[in-house]
């Protein structure tokens, strides 16, 4: 990612297995993907978080994220209603989301597009392809695509 002249983007990870995120956080580092990873396990502290809420309340720590890479299947709120949650939110609305799951299910892509998702990335299983969906991830969303300023 090249240096914006503003900061270094904000990625908000959603995900409730401890291994995809340590998958996720060692395919942006080996893909040296340059971005801040904020990383909770379901979509109740993701709202948390992207309110400012207790525990999260500290902007300097937890900062508004420029882009949210959600799983689908999570306890307590999933992917898909916490995408519901984001896109009736005026305050949250304007912020991509991106599902990033194991589910190739017709139903879970139809049913995420239909909510609002920006994209959806299906894991792969080989990492050598985890690490270069993440990279294309990035060139796109990170560098290629002017994300919106929040101006809440």
């Amino acid at each position: 990612m090249k240096e914006s002249k503003h900061k270094r983007a904000v990625v908000l990870l959603v995900e409730d297995s401890p291994s995809d995120q340590v998958a996720v956080e060692r395919a942006l580092e080996d893909g040296k993907v340059k971005c801040r990873l904020l990383t909770v396990e379901n979509g109740i502290e993701a709202i948390k978080l992207l309110h400012g809420k207790p525990p999260y309340d500290d902007q300097e720590k937890y900062p508004k994220p420029d882009i949210v890479l959600m799983d689908i299947n999570m306890p307590l709120m999933d992917g898909k209603q916490a995408l519901i949650a984001i896109r009736q939110d005026p305050e949250l609305q304007h912020i991509p989301v991106i599902m990033l799951t194991t589910s190739s299910h017709d139903r879970d892509i139809f049913d995420s597009y239909r909510l609002g998702v920006n994209a959806y990335i299906t894991k792969p299983v080989d990492e050598k392809a985890f690490i270069s969906a993440l990279v294309t991830l990035e060139n796109f969303w990170l560098e290629l695509v002017t994300l919106p300023p929040d101006l809440t």
